[in-house]
């Protein structure tokens, strides 16, 4: 092992590697694009594998040699008995609707503070509207393209005479240029965009980090990320309190009462399940103890009778979240389904939802994880934010208003722009209430039925039906797969011929990380 990890840490060794990565990807893209990613995760993604492959205690108790240190995997049978042991009955869902209030979602703003009006929506580099001559409207566009900051000027512009009790902001701040990632400049994004919100809002805004919000993309190392914490301490603590602001500048999480309200706000850090978060290679059981502080949390909200709002980046369900990560989160969505009210993430850039299994059986699903459609156009989409439409005494979910600036006719005019009320959830599919067992519904409809698949693929893209594609039978199954699951694996598992190259790239980095240990002292 000390001669492996010499060879390993040899400069020419690594280098010689690094060419190797850049020659192969640089003949699919530009050589300075390749040049970029491997100089920024190379090195990383490397030292971190070797540092687990070459740890001599680690390997000599896997291959049965020594006796110490031991490590024991993760029992996940016994983790879901221990959480459900005392389970309350769990409560029907209520009649609700009859006094109102509203919470406003926007999430993956991904804002080009280079993108050029009029310069090449499609062009050969992963992110475009910057430079040459071209289709690229002032608001956006429906292309490979991030966000203009006048965009986000106009819909702070917009939210402020909305009714909002308050703002939920669920991450990823920078734009697509993760080639060219550098610490300081991405974090002026977040500067300016946070400085947006309190010129325009007088009302609470919830933040949380997203993966690009990360230095390098996806890396936040455990109890080592001071900087980026640092920074967004100083950035947050006008919207957080003292003791919530101190537990976030900790590891990233934290848990506050909104007073207006009565929502406790469980703000997460999802870079900790993150597949693609190179430092959990080296130790991904539970990092910064997260899953054990949401579980205590949970139950002081349940003995307050307070009910809860949970946010975070990448949804489970999603290919970026690791797969046993998310079973032991559905334990406790499960047990404390008559206290969690709202799940809201980002991340996937669609509009999407994840149903939770139930883990009692014939009970219905214990809750749904909503992925809130972008702010950004990457990825061919309208500009979104959404409203969460809560009962004032029962603070259940009610509606859901999905917002959307159409792109196709507000880039004709450079004065104004206007997100339009694209639809609700209810009218829109037609849904009794806002209930697990009525998305549950939503979803087995869009496998079954071409016209309610069509209408929600359209949605799902954050488009207008005559921008969208046709759904055939595979695309329904495919997102019938994603909606009715809330764990990747188990999508993987019902889509593997549909959707086989997509569910691969999640697989790799979860057998990268491999499974939950625990090291026995």
């Amino acid at each position: 092992m000390a001669a492996a990890r010499d060879t390993f840490k040899n400069g020419i060794f690594m280098d010689s590697g690094a060419e190797f990565l850049i020659k192969i990807c640089s003949l699919f893209q530009h050589h300075e694009v390749c040049q970029g990613l491997v100089d920024m995760y190379g090195r990383g993604y490397a030292e971190n594998v070797m540092a687990k492959l070459l740890e001599t205690g680690h390997i000599c108790s896997k291959i049965g040699l020594c006796q110490h240190p031991e490590y024991l995997l993760d029992n996940l049978t016994q983790y879901e008995q221990e959480v459900l042991k005392d389970m309350p009955p769990i409560q029907p869902w209520p009649i609700t609707g009859s006094e109102t209030f509203f919470v406003l979602q926007v999430t993956d703003m991904h804002i080009d503070y280079f993108y050029q009006p009029g310069s090449e929506a499609e062009c050969s580099y992963p992110v475009c509207c910057r430079s040459g001559n071209g289709t690229a409207g002032y608001w956006g566009s429906r292309a490979c393209c991030d966000t203009p900051p006048q965009t986000a000027i106009a819909f702070l512009e917009q939210i402020k005479n909305l009714p909002i009790s308050f703002v939920v902001w669920t991450g990823d701040n920078p734009p697509h240029d993760v080639w060219d990632y550098e610490r300081e400049k991405e974090m002026d994004v977040t500067r300016k965009i946070t400085k947006m919100f309190k010129d325009h809002l007088k009302v609470p805004v919830f933040p949380i980090i997203g993966n690009h919000d990360c230095f390098p993309m996806d890396f936040f190392h455990p109890n080592h990320e001071q900087v980026l914490l640092g920074n967004l301490t100083e950035l947050w603590q006008d919207w957080l309190g003292y003791e919530e602001i101190k537990q976030f500048a900790k590891n990233g999480y934290y848990s506050t009462l909104e007073p207006t309200t009565g929502f406790r706000i469980l703000g997460l850090n999802n870079q900790l399940g993150d597949n693609m978060n190179g430092w959990l290679i080296q130790n991904n059981t539970d990092p910064a103890g997260m899953l054990a502080w949401l579980k205590n949390e949970l139950y002081k909200a349940e003995s307050n009778n307070e009910a809860v709002i949970i946010i975070g980046h990448i949804p489970h369900g999603d290919k970026y979240i690791d797969s046993i990560w998310s079973r032991h989160f559905r334990a406790l969505v499960n047990r404390f389904q008559n206290t969690i009210r709202g799940q809201l993430f980002g991340h996937t850039h669609a509009d999407e939802f994840f149903v939770v299994h139930s883990l009692v059986s014939g009970a219905d699903p214990a809750g749904v994880y909503f992925a809130a459609p972008s702010f950004t156009t990457y990825w061919y989409q309208n500009p979104s934010f959404r409203l969460y439409e809560y009962d004032v005494k029962t603070h259940h979910l009610v509606n859901i208003h999905q917002y959307r600036l159409p792109l196709h006719s507000a880039n004709k005019n450079t004065e104004s722009a206007i997100f339009e009320l694209a639809f609700n959830f209810k009218e829109e599919y037609g849904m009794a209430d806002m209930s697990p067992s009525s998305f549950a519904n939503l979803a087995d409809q869009v496998l079954k039925d071409e016209a309610v698949a069509q209408k929600y693929y359209a949605n799902w893209l954050g488009q207008y039906p005559f921008e969208s594609k046709k759904c055939d039978k595979k695309c329904q199954k495919s997102l019938y797969c994603r909606l009715s699951n809330d764990v990747f694996n188990d999508v993987f598992a019902c889509d593997e011929r549909a959707g086989f190259g997509t569910y691969v790239f999640g697989l790799v980095w979860e057998v990268v990380q491999g499974p939950w240990e625990y090291l026995v002292e």
